[in-house]
């Protein structure tokens, strides 16, 4: 087991800059999400990690050890990817032993840890089949196998989940979660979704064009949002956003948009606003207005779709041209577009962004 430590590193590939300025450290045994949109960085720190690609600047370490000069087999690492590149002539039990074997473990030491990982995994009784005659999910086991028999310092997994159907992935998220629970090495796993991130990441590293945003605990980064970004990426669906006047008043502030007003008690410690800022709501903060329930409000607005999902109602509403609002409604809840409803909102979880930074500001 081992510490892993990004330090100052950047990467470019010619003009373009993939990682900038990237700084992270990942403790002893932790499990930590690099989680962002195509295009953010995050598998090129990943590579960087592993070996397979070289640094532009910076330099990493995995425990006591910088290894930004030493070869992938050297690093003490094992990589999990969305391709399961298995070998489709040998058998389970042959794809779990070939790296040991290329390594020279001795036969005794080879068994044995397969038949703990095939343990591990509830793949004992699939040991002679062949790739073949695996479904995917079984498949996806035993290159997850093949890692845990290296016994290496670190695991690294790029989006392997990403080539199962949605309810073999969430299956496997919680075995994932599980194997490296009960195993206690180092994870360091790369996602686009931040479902994934939220329910597996003891904490995650949200990235965005080459930029590290915000690294903690999932509660702290969906309560918490650092910025703009990070609020409308964490959460499903997302974060609604639109631009208001602030006014301080007397122990309050007063948000206006085309004439709509909500004032809100204004907490201790909320810095100066600027005449206008950001605000954000999400779907779980704004519901259909019932009087006594202590909502700010009510806003009236325009049914714009509803999306109906068993459990629970979400109902798109525009309460001015540039001002839409996600309402979290009741599983019998009704609508249909074009119907004017009202809806209020909780205080407390409005948030507020600076227009021209997008950094956060608070919330009321």
């Amino acid at each position: 087991m081992a510490t892993v430590d990004f330090d100052h590193v950047t990467k470019r590939f010619g003009e373009v800059l993939a990682l900038d300025d990237f700084t992270l450290h990942v403790e002893d045994g932790e499990f930590i999400v690099l989680v962002g949109p195509s295009g953010s960085g995050k598998t090129t720190a990943l590579r960087l990690l592993a070996g397979l690609e070289s640094l532009t600047a910076g330099s990493i370490r995995i425990g006591d050890r910088v290894v930004d000069r030493l070869a992938p087999r050297d690093r003490d690492i094992a990589m999990v990817f969305q391709d399961y590149a298995l070998y489709p002539q040998m058998t389970v039990y042959e794809n779990l032993a070939f790296g040991l074997k290329m390594r020279k473990t001795p036969k005794d030491e080879i068994r044995r840890r397969v038949l703990r990982a095939a343990e591990i995994l509830g793949i004992g009784d699939l040991l002679d089949r062949k790739p073949r005659a695996l479904s995917g999910g079984q498949r996806q086991r035993v290159a997850l196998g093949r890692a845990i028999v290296r016994q290496p310092q670190v695991f690294l997994m790029d989006e392997p989940l990403s080539n199962l159907d949605a309810k073999l992935r969430a299956q496997t998220r919680s075995e994932i979660k599980r194997i490296q629970s009960e195993i206690g090495t180092t994870t360091v796993y790369v996602t686009h979704d931040q479902v994934e991130a939220m329910t597996m990441g003891d904490r995650i590293a949200v990235m965005n064009r080459g930029v590290l945003e915000q690294v903690g605990d999932p509660r702290t980064v969906y309560d918490e949002p650092a910025n703009v970004f990070v609020a409308g990426f964490i959460g499903s669906p997302a974060m609604s956003f639109s631009r208001m006047r602030a006014e301080r008043r007397d122990g309050t502030v007063a948000l206006l948009r085309d004439g709509a007003l909500l004032e809100l008690p204004l907490p201790g410690g909320l810095p100066r606003l600027p005449d206008e800022v950001i605000v954000g709501v999400r779907p779980e903060h704004a519901r259909l207005w019932r009087e006594g329930v202590g909502l700010v409000g009510p806003i009236e607005g325009v049914v714009e779709y509803v999306e109906m999902l068993g459990r629970e109602t979400f109902i798109g509403v525009a309460a001015a041209p540039e001002a839409r609002f996600i309402v979290h409604a009741d599983p019998d809840a009704r609508g249909a577009p074009d119907e004017h409803v009202r809806f209020g909102l909780e205080p407390g979880r409005l948030y507020l962004f600076e227009p021209e930074t997008e950094r956060a500001l608070g919330r009321v």
